[in-house]
């Protein structure tokens, strides 16, 4: 798409070409979870809410997993089946079941979000990403708008030196991401941006090495079969995880 056809679409945005999704779009997860946990139910399932894995332990034919419940109280079932989707705490999961690989661990990589405030966030009508970091470490500090009608600017990128929960905005960033965004967002002034929001992503690779896609296995190569492993799901893992789960799906009928 060329300069004019941009300026119809987005008069507030400056580019000289742009490729245009028109079937690009958010994904409210609230309501996903919420399906899931009604499908989950309504096809016999049960989910275990504030329990915490503790231990796992390889018989013949299964596994058997150990849990501490939101109560304190340990308990624990055998599966047949285990599907490692545990997010940041992923890698710790086939660690508890002895299974040791360095291509398995995660490192903590945050992404921090500042807000364009009222009344400019009025003017950008659609998600707009500006070209992606050298390597995809990450795709830039880009504009996406939530359910709310508000307009979020980010994530940046900052590999954390330990793997802690650190979800704080840091408010210094400011005129950085202002400098990144007036790039494309001409209209904007530092004052026109506040601290919003900040995620961490579970990288699989350390900075500067080439990009990794989502680790999603089945172990029984490694001696652990009916393990599967999914490590280092990042965005867009949320919006992909029915495709996901189909893939899985086909892994435990193999």
């Amino acid at each position: 798409m060329e300069k004019d056809k941009i300026g119809e679409l987005e008069p507030a945005v400056f580019a000289l070409k742009a490729l245009y999704s028109p079937s690009t779009g958010i994904v409210d997860t609230h309501s996903l979870m919420k399906r899931f946990e009604i499908n989950t139910y309504n096809n016999a399932g049960h989910i275990a809410y504030g329990s915490e894995v503790t231990g796992i332990k390889r018989i013949t034919g299964g596994y058997v997993i150990r849990l501490l419940d939101s109560d304190n109280k340990e308990y624990s079932f055998t599966t047949r089946f285990i599907v490692n989707s545990a997010g940041l705490a992923s890698d710790k999961i086939p660690e508890m079941a002895g299974m040791m690989a360095e291509n398995l661990k995660i490192l903590f990589c945050k992404g921090e979000y500042f807000r364009l405030n009222p009344p400019k966030n009025r003017l950008i009508n659609r998600l707009v990403y500006p070209i992606p970091h050298h390597n995809l470490e990450g795709i830039g500090i880009h504009v996406t708008i939530d359910m709310g009608g508000g307009v979020k600017l980010g994530p940046d990128v900052t590999y954390l030196d330990s793997n802690i929960y650190d979800y704080s905005v840091t408010q210094s960033k400011q005129e950085a991401f202002y400098r990144s965004v007036r790039k494309f967002l001409p209209f904007i002034q530092l004052n026109d941006i506040s601290p919003e929001m900040a995620g961490i992503r579970p990288k699989i690779q350390k900075p500067g090495e080439p990009v990794r896609d989502f680790y999603i296995m089945e172990e029984g190569a490694r001696g652990f079969p009916g393990f599967i492993n999914l490590i280092g799901i990042e965005s867009p893992g949320l919006t992909s995880s029915i495709a996901i789960a189909n893939y899985v799906k086909k892994l435990i009928e193999i």
